[in-house]
């Protein structure tokens, strides 16, 4: 199926992003066709062909266009164990895991074993081991994420900011002893022009949830 190109626009500047429906739906962002005499101060469209001309246009307002913080505000928060509060796509979950905290914290802070965690993971890099500042790459299906680490506590806690195609997401990960083994907890947002209007909490939640089902699985192997 073709991509659904979607244009937007505010004063931070314009870019479309291309949706490819799908069972893993992709994303990319591209820029903006040149000449648009675009309405209003801030917006999107659905562009109707190859050549940009516009099909539909709108003000939207509230999750369609919020932008959320900065990469630099999102890490100093999830860095204090937060996540952006005001994000319109937000997801949490916990599971109960047969493994030490030590141990079920070092699956996730092992990035380079995290397509055994879930299949659609894959293309891993690092630059090192998990540490505050320490920046890694990495794919989910289509999509290419880049993230970096920013509280990374052995044990008990592990955070990470991420962008991908212009969207920000946080995620908070805490372990604690519970019944002679762990239990997991993670938080997780998404925030973006378009994309967080088009990603409903539930989609996330079911990242969430496959995420934590594969790092039990993972760790109770090991």
């Amino acid at each position: 199926m073709s991509a659904i190109r979607i244009l937007r626009w505010s004063e931070h500047g314009r870019s479309v992003l291309a949706l490819t429906p799908g069972p893993v739906p992709g994303l990319a962002e591209e820029p903006a066709p040149a000449g648009l005499d675009l309405p209003g101060a801030a917006g999107i469209a659905v562009l109707d062909d190859p050549d940009g001309w516009l099909d539909t246009g709108a003000a939207p307002l509230g999750a369609a266009l919020y932008t959320g913080p900065g990469l630099d505000a999102l890490l100093d928060a999830v860095a204090d164990g937060r996540t952006d509060a005001h994000a319109p796509t937000q997801a949490a979950g916990e599971i109960r895991i047969d493994a030490d905290p030590h141990t079920v914290w070092s699956v996730l802070a092992d990035v380079a074993s995290w397509p055994h965690v879930r299949g659609d993971v894959h293309s891993v890099e690092s630059d090192g081991p998990a540490r505050p500042g320490g920046a890694f790459t990495w794919s989910a299906g289509p999509n290419r994420i880049a993230s970096t680490f920013a509280a990374v506590e052995p044990g008990r806690l592990l955070t990470y900011a991420s962008t991908s195609a212009g969207a920000h997401f946080t995620h908070v990960y805490r372990t604690a002893p519970a019944a002679d083994g762990t239990l997991l907890s993670c938080e997780e947002t998404l925030a973006g022009p378009v994309i967080a209007a088009l990603v409903p909490s539930a989609a996330l939640q079911a990242g969430v949830d496959t995420w934590l089902a594969g790092v039990k699985a993972v760790a109770e192997a090991r």
